[in-house]
């Protein structure tokens, strides 16, 4: 299961940084300033989302082995 949310954690991220980029090529125009802070706002949620699924990828893992050594007790 952690390596299947890997790839989502890695989309995310792109996602992120891609609305970052565009955040900065629309402020420059001040029509567009609040668009710019949407996409910042939008970057800084879709980062905290990535951050969000590492960490239960990484539980998900630990559940995993857990498991495995509980069965190989058994």
């Amino acid at each position: 299961m952690g390596t299947f949310l890997q790839a989502d954690i890695e989309a995310l991220q792109l996602l992120s940084t891609v609305l970052h980029t565009q955040a900065g090529e629309v402020a420059d125009v001040d029509t567009l300033a609040p668009v710019a802070d949407a996409y910042r706002y939008l970057s800084g949620r879709i980062s905290a989302l990535a951050d969000a699924t590492a960490q239960t990828a990484h539980l998900l893992d630990a559940a995993d082995r857990d498991f495995a050594a509980v069965l190989h007790g058994i």
